[in-house]
């Protein structure tokens, strides 16, 4: 260990990262399916959503996913056929929130749902399977939102 550079350093400061700080880290994009979003939900999907959303309780307020899921709301209620403009910008509005709040949290949420619009978005031109893959994506996101508040979240 190298003695400190400042009389008031604390030797803390010196020391390698904890090992278990870097493999407690989990690649949330990796662990989702992209079938949930294409086919249907299953129970390995809830799984996934009760993992995540309790990952995110710890430094993602519900405002912050709330404000991402209105916006989804609100798609919905108009339908998605009247509305697919406004469902293609949720992407980079999503990018703006996740740099805005500037957590791993929020980083992780955008990249997951971002995996996710990507989903929908492949099937833009056929208007059944695009109506259908939104539903679920709806449905994921609510499953989300739902164990984030159900394990804490703020």
């Amino acid at each position: 260990m190298t003695p400190p550079r400042h009389k008031f350093e604390s030797a803390r400061h010196n020391r390698p990262r904890n090992q278990s700080q870097e493999t407690n880290r989990t690649d949330w994009v990796s662990k989702f399916n992209k079938s949930w979003i294409a086919e249907k939900l299953d129970k390995s999907a809830i799984s996934f959503a009760e993992e995540f959303g309790k990952s995110l309780a710890k430094n993602l307020t519900t405002n912050q996913i709330r404000n991402f899921f209105g916006e989804v709301r609100r798609i919905e209620m108009k339908g998605i056929s009247k509305e697919k403009t406004r469902f293609l910008l949720l992407a980079p509005k999503l990018a703006y929130a996740a740099k805005r709040a500037s957590s791993e949290a929020a980083e992780n949420f955008k990249k997951v749902m971002i995996e996710a619009y990507h989903v929908v978005v492949h099937e833009e031109n056929d208007d059944k399977k695009f109506e259908q893959r939104f539903k679920n994506f709806v449905q994921f996101l609510e499953a989300i939102l739902a164990y984030h508040k159900a394990h804490g979240g703020k």
